[in-house]
């Protein structure tokens, strides 16, 4: 077990750890961008996939099932996190990439409603469900692999995790712009949606090929005292609170992504809005989230992560009402929509920059993979599958177009609260 009280090396990344976290940040951009991907054509999904006749609106039927999907996460990321601790991180991460890979692939390929009936409805939702189990260990594991790759900028290393997951941000994005703009609406509702999902699977299934090469972190080959037979046992025996903590942090970084990436564009045209200028908003927000959360991840190995993460709760609460509440007055206006975006993505990097690093340096090594694994994916089920489909019904509902808000702000007390739990690391090894 490393002691928590040993000075802090000068280590120097070798070209083997960097060629490692630029491999497991594949890994959990891969996981974005299918959740992302399905966000954005979610409509095109659900003209494809859902009868008009059943009582519930396409839109609604294809959000559940973005919902339902992302359900499955939390038993994928305590499972595989529990085979992670107790045989090792390399295999779970390699097995989870090309399973993920080949469900992802499958619904770019999957036949319509109009050519399967419902039994293409519910192969989609259990290739989601596949999906949502596989990638449960994908993040969570890249956030371990960064974290025990080195002592040293551990913040900074998470960081480029997220950084890469924005950067398949911005790869759907880009794909939803170019769609948008080349093709006619009704060529993206029966083929331009499914060149995402069939590009994701295919970069997958190479990042599998490429995974196989992946060493076991340093952490965990030196820490084999630390190794327990039942690592799920010891870690809801003695971690909860730890777990708790994790838990309501990750609920505001799923909320911000869940409502500005994946249920904006629906959200947007029912405003008026048109679907060339959203992309283009889009397209600047995971610009602007991408360069600022390096930033945010580096204050956070400056100065106590847990300040940073909490500022970023604070300014989650406020700004949300705000952004809503313009969007919904200004429906013409290109510049303001910009200026909006652009805010958003300042404002979600204090969260997305330091959560992930936060969390991990909550758990000891020999439960590290299972307590990350469940506390992220708790908290994104609770709050990244379910954002779209609860703002819809908000919003539905209430028939007050800022309604979404009042989710944003929920999560970001839950996130403010949690912000107490994490510990202040610095100087320290973190290693626990």
């Amino acid at each position: 077990m490393l002691d928590d009280s040993l000075p802090i090396r000068n280590e120097m990344m070798t070209p083997r750890q960097r060629w490692t976290i630029l491999l497991v940040s594949i890994g959990g951009a891969l996981e974005t961008f299918d959740f992302v991907i399905y966000g954005f054509f979610a409509h095109e999904i659900g003209r494809e996939f859902f009868p008009a006749n059943v009582g519930m609106s396409a839109d609604t039927l294809s959000y559940a099932v973005l919902a339902i999907g992302n359900l499955s996460r939390p038993i994928g990321g305590i499972s595989l996190g529990r085979l992670g601790d107790k045989y090792g991180r390399r295999s779970v991460f390699t097995v989870s990439a090309m399973v993920a890979s080949v469900s992802t692939l499958l619904i770019g390929m999957l036949p319509s409603y109009r050519a399967w009936g419902m039994t293409a409805a519910v192969t989609l939702l259990l290739l989601r469900l596949t999906q949502g189990f596989c990638v449960g260990g994908e993040l969570s594991g890249a956030v371990v692999y960064a974290v025990e790759i080195t002592r040293e900028n551990r913040g900074v290393l998470c960081g480029m995790v997220f950084f890469a997951v924005n950067m398949a941000l911005l790869l759907a994005a880009g794909i939803n712009l170019t769609v948008q703009m080349v093709l006619t609406p009704d060529q993206v509702s029966s083929v331009g949606w499914r060149i995402g999902f069939l590009l994701g699977g295919v970069i997958g299934l190479l990042s599998f090929v490429l995974r196989r090469t992946l060493m076991e972190t340093n952490e965990y080959v030196q820490t084999v005292g630390a190794r327990h037979k039942e690592p799920l046992a010891v870690l809801f025996r003695g971690h909860l609170k730890p777990l708790a903590t994790g838990i309501a942090a990750t609920v505001l970084v799923g909320a911000s992504n869940g409502l500005f990436v994946a249920h904006m564009p629906t959200y947007l045209r029912q405003l008026g809005y048109d679907p060339q200028r959203i992309a283009m908003a889009q397209t600047l927000y995971v610009i602007v989230v991408s360069a600022c959360i390096l930033v945010t991840a580096r204050m956070g190995d400056v100065l106590p992560r847990r300040y940073v993460f909490r500022l970023g709760a604070v300014l989650s609460a406020l700004f949300g009402p705000v952004f809503y509440v313009t969007v919904a007055r200004h429906q013409a206006s290109l510049p303001v929509l910009f200026v909006l975006f652009v805010m958003a993505g300042m404002v979600a990097s204090f969260a997305n920059g330091t959560f992930a690093c936060a969390i991990a340096e909550l758990f000891p090594v020999g439960v590290r993979f299972s307590g990350v694994g469940t506390a992220m994916n708790l908290g994104l089920a609770a709050s990244i599958g379910t954002a779209p489909l609860i703002a819809n019904v908000l919003v539905t509902r209430t028939h007050w177009p800022p309604a979404p808000a009042l989710f944003m702000m929920l999560c970001a007390t839950f996130a403010f609260m949690a912000s107490f739990g994490m510990k202040d690391t610095r100087g320290a090894v973190g290693a626990l």
